[in-house]
């Protein structure tokens, strides 16, 4: 039987040691977790430093990341650690879209936007307030998210998304879709040469993963035949 879904969880993997914060993967989280005697991975999904996510527990079986209220309640884990760096940009960008999709998938955007205080979407540390309105029974002292991560503002963010006017339909034109794609090979091809940072490359990669620029370059492969 399908899990009914309250409410949508924030985490960071609180994976860093001298300032430095760790690109962590579901892999290794997976690892720890089972070392502490799980069967599997506690989080439903893993963000990391690029955007790119990674499964974690199937969201149809309970997932173990805040006690009391696993049972009705969907975990994203974001790499790295909340109280040495903030998400990156592209973390950010990748875990509203994801919140937004698990928002609709579970029926919850309605209840989102009705209830600004309901803690719909929730940092792991928010735990306490639920606690403090009766509604889960086990507190927290983690900081996670982490004290870099004000969930207030991401709520807002997710909120204006939700929101907003939909964006105008691109004009699609054959032209201009193949300069885009020899644009990008190009410059991947004078990023390689230049040898730039991995931090460089990432404002890229973002660029090249926007669902317009996606459908553009896949219309045109399309129908260009390359």
């Amino acid at each position: 039987m399908a899990r009914k879904i309250e409410r949508i969880v924030w985490h960071t993997a609180a994976h860093g040691r001298d300032g430095q914060a760790f690109d962590t993967t579901a892999a290794q989280i997976d690892q720890w977790h089972r070392e502490r005697g799980w069967n599997e991975i506690g989080y439903n999904v893993v963000i990391r430093f690029d955007g790119t996510i990674e499964k974690g527990r199937d969201p149809r079986k309970i997932p173990a990341g805040v006690a009391g209220i696993n049972e009705t309640t969907y975990h994203i884990c974001f790499s790295g650690h909340g109280d040495i760096a903030p998400l990156t940009p592209q973390q950010l960008e990748s875990g509203i879209r994801h919140t937004i999709e698990m928002l609709q998938k579970y029926g919850l955007t309605e209840r989102f936007l009705n209830e600004p205080d309901g803690l719909i979407v929730m940092g792991h540390r928010e735990v306490n307030e639920l606690v403090r309105r009766g509604l889960a029974p086990t507190p927290t002292n983690k900081t996670c998210p982490g004290k870099l991560v004000d969930m207030d503002q991401i709520r807002l963010l997710i909120r204006q998304r939700l929101t907003a006017p939909p964006a105008p339909a691109y004009e699609y034109d054959s032209q201009a879709a193949s300069e885009l794609f020899q644009g990008l090979r190009q410059v991947y091809s004078a990023a390689a040469k230049l040898k730039l940072p991995e931090e460089a490359m990432r404002f890229l990669n973002q660029f090249r993963k926007q669902p317009e620029v996606d459908a553009v370059i896949e219309r045109w492969r399309r129908e260009s035949g390359e």
